[in-house]
């Protein structure tokens, strides 16, 4: 219930920010009223192909803004989809080795959790290798904590190899599904440090606020008094659609919009310890 509430409210203060925004949009829009008066009686009338052409631009500069954004957040949701079937598929693996005892398995179970959880804490710039499973005990931080288990994982299968629980075919195997690891892990650096251009986020905001501008002398002829709520709402879906893609383009955080890394790290643990009998 908690947990719910915490999600909806963070979903409401984006759009409750936005319904401010377009507030002095609203008060903007009076001014319209006296449109009959000096000095505003000298503002000449807006054609319909500017007020057509300006809204035609901002609907594509936010319908581009929009669906940039959905796409590195469903980019980053199949990277994550991928590290769930990788960790299954490894956990298998790993059961199916004959030669490996329970305490091998418990170890590779660790490892696992251990690099999701890692990379989830490295996307949010928590990055904490004495919180993992398996390293409590850690007296070092590693500037790049999931190639460092990593590493861990390759070690290990080294290790079962000069022990003769593995042999060279066994390790290529294992290896096909570690691999993806940190694949996984550089596509999800990629989305979190390349942000869409400062040049282009600035335009998609200078576009909204020339549109806004214009529009109410446009409507004002025909509208009269219901100028004012038209301008508002108008604003309110365009700053909408920009504040929804800022939120939305970067899918680590830990807001709704943003990836439920939490329950996928969980399902994780789940799945991979029902695998490997813990």
């Amino acid at each position: 219930m908690i947990e719910s509430m915490h999600k909806n409210a963070g979903f409401t203060v984006p759009l409750l920010k936005v319904g401010l925004w377009s507030l002095p949009w609203g008060a903007y829009s009076v001014l319209t009223y006296f449109k009959q008066y000096q000095p505003f009686s000298n503002i000449p009338d807006i054609p319909i192909a500017i007020d057509a052409a300006l809204s035609f631009a901002m609907a594509l500069v936010i319908a581009f803004r929009v669906n940039r954004a959905y796409e590195r957040w469903w980019e980053a949701r199949t990277l994550w989809g991928s590290l769930v079937n990788v960790s299954r598929n490894l956990a298998v693996k790993v059961k199916e080795l004959p030669e490996l005892n329970a305490a091998d398995r418990l170890q590779m179970k660790q490892l696992i959790v251990a690099f999701c959880t890692g990379l989830k804490g490295h996307l949010r710039n928590e990055p904490q290798l004495q919180g993992l499973p398996g390293f409590e005990h850690a007296t070092t931080e590693p500037k790049h904590l999931p190639s460092y288990i990593a590493g861990r994982i390759y070690r290990t299968f080294q290790t079962w190899k000069s022990e003769g629980k593995l042999n060279d075919q066994q390790i290529w195997v294992l290896d096909s599904e570690a691999r993806v690891l940190l694949n996984v892990c550089g596509g999800c650096e990629r989305i979190k440090n390349t942000l869409m251009s400062i040049s282009w986020r600035s335009f998609s905001v200078q576009c909204i606020t020339i549109y806004l501008l214009v529009l109410p002398w446009e409507m004002v002829d025909d509208f009269k008094y219901w100028t004012v709520p038209l301008t508002m709402t108008i604003a309110y879906f365009a700053f909408a659609g920009e504040g929804i893609a800022r939120y939305v383009e970067e899918p680590f955080g830990l807001e709704e919009d943003h990836l439920d890394l939490d329950g996928m790290v969980a399902g994780i643990d789940e799945s991979v310890s029902e695998i490997l009998g813990d």
